[in-house]
């Protein structure tokens, strides 16, 4: 093609995917309350080139034209370089790209799922819109796989053999096998499947190459563990910007991963909302450095915590009952000391802690007959460890009934991830390094009244964290390496008051909201250089209650309620040009509840269980970049494919300790989520020094 045609051609292509974009915003909203009445239409709004159109009615060819009104019947033939954008009045929007060879089938019919078109040959791109909150039921066919949508935006591409290459850009598509309708997959965004009769399906990344093939008997097994997003039989990506998602190696949360998930995952919320009844020094005045005025001795404490199959988050931690709540990991080791003491007679306290929690995680994924694996078999396996080190300082002066104290604190952490994916004929590695670094300065004020104490602070962080592949091959072969630089700050403000309904009976109140803000550069093989601007806000609020049975036995009740709001804005370095648009509204729910009681000899044992309703609304656009090419880059702040942060709904502690002195603590906890992720083993080792006169 002369460099003059190839800019036609590229004119062409700009112009009709700005119609294609301008249409899809623009569309009447009488039209579509034409169209949920069933009165469907189907009008080419651009043509460009030669397209044929052949009347289902006549079967007469005709050149078309803008604005021809289809009819079931109708094909369309762009093999002479022409290019058609067709709009329905319920907002849907369908591209066929030359080449193509396409039948319109009855689109108008009432039924639950309305048939678009069958796909002869060729490419189409197409856009199927929800008119209100409600499903956009449609399906189309090619000549191996059929195609059910419920509103959403994909492409099929079908080959000269019949083989069918389905990519969504956004929402989910069904993809059923012609040859064999017991094959039936969902694809999310950022995923593509090809289907070939008489084989199993092949999954594509985001990129279109091939990242796994699953079998029937694959996708039988993973129906049976409730698991049908789980890593398996993966074979290592012949791109080398795989991202970090299942079509990577990368088989296990880097440091990076956790902490950046962190700072917008509302379902870690309940975790910290338990036990809202129960005041403890420590922990209290870590959050709200005016709680450090409680202590009027010098006191410190040790805390030291061994889990196998997860990680503790010290911050869960309560001393009546022990809190659950373990991150995940195959090994951890958390320590914490603090410690806090008056200024003589001053109304002067200070206080401090340093902690440290060293996390190792792996994991391996086998093929999917496991009675024949092999060094020929898909695999895929993983480690990562990860360091953290904080300390913080703070200082409160007390006056009268009321208190106020600052506090400063750091964090840092480190780790590296190493991960392998492939067979005997392909093998892919990364060996990767992730830091962060976070100092949040604290304000905060309590009061004292008769039958309650009130506690308010407000917390200001600044962030710095990055994570970047130390190399990357692919059969010893090195390919592109990428990386991810974030950088911004969080506010939180938070509330608590806790206070005696009657004797032996406490209850508390907990509320919180916050704030995080974050730009991130991203360098990606696979797509071109890009920022990303991140937002979360989220707010929650819990109440608990106390309740001393008898002299043996403390039971206590806690319920929460929460929302969150993601966002993520990424734009090419280059052009400044959005690339990529997601948002993620969440809510949740949660009861918890939970028994101590002693039992012989200073033993005690403990029971909870927690329950967590989440629901979450996620929606994410793609747009091209200068080049026409349309990407997706996942990241942890924003994870596309939930499957790389598993969630359960429910939790339970079910521990047996032992008192030997008042100072001491020793206590063995097991957690479990009920299947979703291996159980844990806890080790909780606490030694409490009092100064002279206690307290």
């Amino acid at each position: 093609m002369r460099p003059a045609q190839n800019r036609t051609e590229c004119g062409r292509t700009a112009i009709a995917w700005a119609k294609f974009a301008a249409v899809a915003l623009a569309l009447p909203l009488c039209a579509r309350l034409s169209a949920q009445a069933g009165d469907l239409t189907a009008r080419t709004s651009s043509v460009s080139g030669a397209a044929l159109v052949y009347s289902g009615a006549s079967g007469n060819a005709f050149r078309l034209s803008t604005g021809f009104f289809l009819n079931p019947g109708d094909r369309i033939d762009t093999r002479s370089g022409g290019r058609v954008v067709i709009d329905m009045n319920d907002g849907s929007m369908v591209v066929i790209e030359p080449q193509s060879i396409v039948l319109i089938k009855d689109f108008r019919q009432a039924e639950s799922l309305r048939e678009l078109f069958d796909i002869l040959a060729g490419k189409v791109r197409v856009k199927i819109n929800h008119y209100g909150a409600r499903p956009n039921p449609y399906h189309m066919n090619s000549p191996t796989a059929s195609i059910a949508v419920r509103g959403t935006e994909f492409s099929i591409e079908v080959g000269p053999n019949g083989d069918t290459k389905v990519m969504v850009y956004e929402g989910v598509v069904q993809v059923t096998s012609l040859s064999d309708p017991s094959q039936s997959i969902p694809v999310e965004a950022g995923r593509g499947v090809l289907v070939q009769a008489g084989q199993d399906f092949h999954m594509l990344g985001a990129d279109g190459n091939l990242i796994a093939s699953r079998s029937s008997h694959d996708r039988d097994r993973r129906a049976a563990s409730n698991d049908s997003d789980a890593p398996a039989n993966l074979l290592p990506s012949q791109n080398s910007g795989a991202d970090r998602d299942a079509s990577s190696p990368r088989a296990t949360a880097s440091a990076y991963d956790s902490y950046v998930a962190s700072l917008s995952d509302i379902v870690e919320t309940p975790f910290l909302f338990r036990f809202n009844a129960f005041a403890e020094p420590y922990l209290d005045s870590l959050e709200n450095p005016a709680y450090a005025s409680e202590f009027q001795t010098a006191r410190a404490r040790l805390f030291v915590l061994p889990t196998f199959g997860g990680g503790p988050d010290l911050d869960d931690i309560r001393p009546t009952i022990p809190a659950a709540g373990l991150l995940p990991g195959t090994y951890s080791l958390s320590t914490q000391i603090a410690g806090f003491t008056p200024l003589g007679g001053s109304n002067v306290f200070l206080g401090g802690a340093v902690s440290g929690s060293r996390i190792s995680d792996s994991a391996v994924a086998f093929a999917p007959d496991e009675d024949a694996v092999s060094s020929a078999s898909p695999h895929m396996s993983g480690n990562s460890t990860s360091t953290f080190y904080s300390g913080s300082i703070m200082a409160a002066r007390s006056l009268g009934d009321s208190s106020i104290g600052f506090g400063v604190d750091l964090l840092n952490g480190n780790g590296s991830l190493t991960s392998t994916a492939g067979s005997s004929s392909s093998i892919e590695q990364i060996l990767a390094a992730s830091n962060i670094s976070q100092t949040r300065l604290t304000a905060g004020y309590s009061r004292a009244f008769a039958r309650a104490k009130l506690g308010a602070f407000y917390r200001y962080g600044m962030i710095s964290a990055n994570d970047h592949d130390l190399s990357h091959t692919i059969n010893d072969v090195p390919v592109g390496l990428n990386s991810t630089s974030t950088g911004g700050h969080s506010s939180e403000i938070g509330l608590n008051l806790r206070g005696v309904l009657r004797p032996g009976l406490l209850y508390g109140i907990t509320a919180d909201w916050l704030g995080v803000s974050l730009s991130d550069n991203l360098v990606r093989t696979a797509t071109l250089n890009s920022s990303q601007q991140d937002r979360a806000q989220q707010g929650s609020l819990g109440f608990g209650l106390g309740y001393f049975l008898n002299r043996s036995t403390i039971f206590t009740f806690d319920t929460t309620a929460g929302t969150s709001r993601v966002a993520a804005a990424r734009t090419g370095d280059a052009t400044g040009n959005l690339l990529q648009n997601e948002v993620a509204n969440g809510h949740l729910w949660s009861t918890h509840v939970a028994i101590q009681r002693n039992i012989w000899h200073r033993f005690f044992v403990t029971a909870s269980f927690l329950n967590i309703r989440y629901t979450q609304h996620q929606r994410v656009d793609t747009f091209p970049d200068q080049s026409g090419n349309i990407s997706m880059v996942q990241d942890a702040f924003f994870p596309v494919s939930p499957q790389a942060y598993l969630f359960a709904p429910r939790f339970s502690d079910f521990g047996i300790g032992w008192r030997p002195s008042p100072a001491v603590l020793i206590e063995y906890l097991f957690t479990t989520d009920y299947g979703v992720t291996p159980s844990t083993h806890t080790i909780m080792l606490r030694y409490t020094l009092r100064g002279r006169t206690g307290d």
